[in-house]
């Protein structure tokens, strides 16, 4: 059988492989997150990348998962029944493990609810990617500059300035964009403008969508366990991203920063409908009817002042901020014995936090030092709250339901702590070789606040300590340009992950549906440490970057079995040993002819999880992306080819994984899909972008969708992606 299903156009567009970078406008393209300041791309090692604006809006991107789509070694899973996009997975890291910044802020955390990550409960899809100027991203461990939870890689989100929309000094402009896309039947609208003057600014950026449920390839539309299309759903959300600038000198800023993002979706759940079984083949009660009602509501407030040749300093910023996730997940549950379960459930995180950042440009032993360093102090608390009301036919109500006592919380409230000290050197020699050696040292400290809400889920009383460690993360890395054209990178990175909220707090008993998660006092943190080798080369028309790496990661935190304990389930979050994950990726970029471009990426990656000696579930199997691009003054398109093999390397499920379905896993089967798109500029302020995805109606799973599905679970259409599908916006700028 194929590894992937070719049309004749994989033959056609195969001869273009030389080809994914940039024209060389873009090859400037800064990258900030990789070393915590402003540098040009071409100079980063090739495990750090750039999504920019303009490719967020020439490939009409809609989500998260549209924009890694083309990024090799980066996916995004999603939930098709309820929940959405869950979160970023990079070389086969995911979850919170990957740390997600904005303007440098730490994001919030996700929570999978003890389950999947791509069923998480309230997932890390919470910025509006119209406000963004760009996205960063660095795969493999860079706790060095960024500590905890840096551990598998980092996102780091750059939204829009003014000078966005006034490039000049003093002025005024702005922009005004409509898009909507038939995938999800969704539409919105964007303006933004920017007001500059002599010594102030002011930039103002407001966002709302709207939709329906995502397309997919399913085709039962019952209304049970068995339905394989999507739940029928309807959602909006709305962005106002506010920056207020002030100069107190020429060479000092001052920039208040304000954010507000709120997202609401109302889902019917026709395939939660069905009789409830319990563990003994016994029917409990039938579900009638399923409605939720889901949101989403983050706010940021941020004060920056940044200084820029004061004395010894060459840049010196200093930012306090505060954040706010408050995510809730209602339902509504009919049954046919006439009982009515009103379900409110929320996670809910608030961060404090101060950082400092300190850089120094100076010359000793004979060499050029760009010396950072600084500081980040934050503080996070982090609440589950669940309620749960029974509604009898009698009129009478309880908040005693099927076993469980509410107000209950799977964990107790959390409050983390994070001091961080990190100083980087990049030094330039004469002969062109650079070293940046960096260390960072954290100390983290998490205290449980247990109430009578944790007490009611946790009936054994199982005592839950607090938590506190600390690590220091080196890195190196070196990089030689040689032979006028080529660059070469070497780097050797350490990554450090204390145990999250839920990993070591998490205490629970379920007496009716017979399990119990137990807390685990001896948790100790994760840690990483990888080697990476790199070429970049770049000439006037082509150019390309290529890595292999090796990355090897210790105690990692997983939920194990324990087997039966006083009649129930038990489960606990264990540290199982090691994992090891080795890979390459490349990208390449060919200005073949004028105004033509021919593009390429290739990423494959290979893991063991050592302790079960068995391969790794969640990397993504071989793929490659071949592009061709095509641009004039006016109008222009790119189409791109996407090629993935069939993930055929992955583990067979374990019997509490296969829940009664057969241990042998569903291996998604290799696919190619073509996607194109053009722009018109009819006028000198106007743009008009489309865009026609999946050209060829290719039925297709993502693997990160059905990563631990059993290949005898009878929905597994429900996770396809959707079919052929439109795009368009239109943007005028003045």
């Amino acid at each position: 059988m194929a590894l992937f299903r070719a049309t004749p156009l994989v033959l056609s567009l195969a001869a273009a492989w030389p080809a994914l970078a940039a024209t060389p406008a873009e090859l400037e393209t800064v990258q900030v997150t990789a070393h915590r300041s402003s540098k040009p791309l071409a100079e980063t090692a090739p495990n750090a990348s750039v999504i920019s604006r303009h490719k967020l809006d020439d490939q009409l991107v809609r989500d998260i998962a549209d924009a890694v789509k083309y990024e090799p070694g980066v996916e995004v899973a999603t939930d098709p029944a309820r929940r959405g996009n869950a979160g970023y997975t990079i070389r086969g890291i995911d979850g919170n493990r990957i740390l997600m910044l904005i303007d440098g802020i730490r994001l919030p955390e996700s929570y999978a609810g003890g389950g999947s990550n791509n069923g998480a409960v309230s997932g890390r899809d919470y910025v509006e990617l119209e406000t963004l100027r760009a996205i960063d991203i660095v795969k493999g461990p860079t706790s060095s500059l960024y500590g905890s939870d840096a551990i598998g890689g980092v996102v780091g989100y750059r939204t829009k300035t003014v000078d966005d929309f006034v490039p000049e000094e003093q002025g005024v402009g702005g922009s005004v964009k409509g898009f909507g896309g038939t995938a999800n039947n969704g539409w919105g609208s964007s303006a933004g403008v920017g007001v500059k003057g002599e010594r102030t600014d002011l930039m103002l950026l407001y966002t709302h969508r709207n939709g329906h449920e995502t397309d997919n390839q399913g085709n039962n539309d019952s209304s049970s366990t068995l339905r394989t299309k999507p739940n029928p759903q309807s959602w909006d959300s709305d962005n106002v991203l506010a920056k207020l600038g002030f100069k107190p000198a020429a060479n000092q800023r001052l920039e208040l920063t304000l954010e507000h993002y709120q997202r609401n979706a109302d889902s019917n759940l026709l395939n939660s409908l069905g009789p409830v079984v319990n563990q003994r083949g016994m029917t409990l009660y039938t579900i009638t009817g399923k409605q939720a009602q889901d949101r989403t509501q983050r706010d940021r407030a941020s004060l920056t002042w940044e200084g820029r040749q004061l004395g010894a300093f060459d840049r010196l910023a200093i930012r306090a901020y505060y954040q706010k996730l408050n995510n809730a997940d209602n339902d509504t549950e009919w049954r046919d014995n006439g009982q009515r379960i009103r379900s409110d459930y929320g996670f809910k995180q608030d961060s404090y936090g101060l950082t400092l950042e300190a850089e120094h440009n100076f010359q000793a032993l004979s060499a050029e030092h760009q010396l950072l360093w600084g500081a980040d102090l934050s503080r996070t608390d982090t609440s589950r709250p669940r309620l749960k009301t029974q509604y009898n036919p009698n009129g009478s109500s309880s908040n005693i339901v099927d076993g469980e006592t509410y107000p209950n919380k799977t964990f107790p409230d959390s409050r983390s702590e994070r001091i961080g000290l990190f100083v980087q050197d990049e030094i330039k020699f004469g002969n062109g070789l650079v070293a940046s050696p960096s260390l960072r040292w954290d100390h983290y400290k998490m205290t449980p606040q247990p109430d009578q809400a944790f007490a009611n889920g946790n009936p054994n009383n199982y005592q839950v300590p607090a938590f506190k460690d600390s690590a220091f993360s080196p890195k190196l890395g070196l990089s030689l340009p040689f032979a006028d054209h080529y660059t070469g990178f070497l780097q050797f990175s350490s990554g450090f992950r204390a145990p999250p909220f839920d990993d070591a707090n998490m205490a629970f008993t379920n007496p009716v549906q017979r399990y119990q998660v137990l807390p685990n006092p001896n948790l100790k943190s994760e840690s990483s440490r990888g080697v990476e080798l790199g070429l970049k080369g770049q000439w006037d028309s082509f150019d390309f970057g290529v890595t292999a790496y090796a990355n090897r990661y210790k105690d990692f935190i997983d939920l194990a079995s324990l087997g039966t304990i006083n009649g129930l389930s038990a489960y606990q979050y264990q540290n199982i040993g090691e994992v090891e994950i080795n890979g390459a990726e490349g990208r390449a970029a060919w200005r073949f002819a004028p105004a033509w471009r021919a593009m390429a990426s290739i990423a494959y990656a290979q893991g063991r999880d050592k302790q079960r000696n068995q391969p790794l579930a969640s990397l993504t199997p071989l793929n490659a992306t071949l592009g061709l691009r095509y641009d004039q003054a006016n109008y222009g398109g790119e189409a791109f080819l996407r090629l993935v093999t069939a993930n055929t390397r992955i583990p067979d499920l374990r019997p509490d994984e296969a829940r009664g379905q057969s241990t042998i896993p569903f291996k998604a089967p290799g696919y190619a899909t073509l996607d194109l798109t053009a722009y018109w500029k009819p006028a000198k302020n106007t743009i008009l972008r489309a865009g026609v995805f999946n050209v060829f109606d290719q039925k297709y799973w993502k693997a990160a969708d059905v990563r631990g599905k059993s290949s005898s679970v009878r929905t597994l259409d429900l996770f396809t992606q959707p079919g052929r599908n439109l795009s368009a916006s239109v943007e005028y700028t003045f």
